[in-house]
């Protein structure tokens, strides 16, 4: 029963959380899964991110991936290039005007997870987080 109670309540707090997010970006010409992905981009492009890095990061198969990069791609966020060592590969790059739209994005998932844990105090926030990492280090 407890493991009931609690899938159901993971999956109502997503639900509700992926609503919120989707309300704050909706104005942004992306949703907010491209919105993470065009900051997580941003943030490791000068390591060489690739295709399959994205996939691990996201936890997606690599079709999702393929399909998310070319939305992004055709929309100007995004660019991938062949880099002169290694011609079957194809580094990511944010393009300006997805860069300029990290911090919007950011600014965003700050907001949405500042309205998650509001009611809690910051002790119970910092059990919340404590509690979250040792479920996903479990797993």
């Amino acid at each position: 029963m407890e493991r009931m109670i609690v899938s159901s309540l993971l999956r109502s707090i997503m639900y509700k959380s992926r609503e919120s997010m989707s309300q704050r970006v909706k104005d942004m010409d992306v949703s907010p899964q491209q919105g993470r992905m065009i900051s997580y981009i941003a943030q490791y492009e000068e390591k060489g991110l690739i295709q399959n890095d994205l996939a691990k990061a996201f936890q997606r198969r690599s079709a999702s991936i393929t399909s998310m990069l070319q939305g992004l791609e055709k929309k100007g966020y995004i660019e991938r290039r062949i880099p002169a060592d290694n011609e079957r590969q194809k580094n990511i790059y944010a393009l300006p005007k997805g860069k300029a739209l990290v911090d919007e994005t950011n600014q965003a998932f700050y907001d949405s997870e500042k309205e998650l844990v509001h009611a809690l105090s910051e002790e119970e926030k910092q059990q919340l987080i404590n509690l979250l990492k040792k479920i996903d280090d479990s797993l």
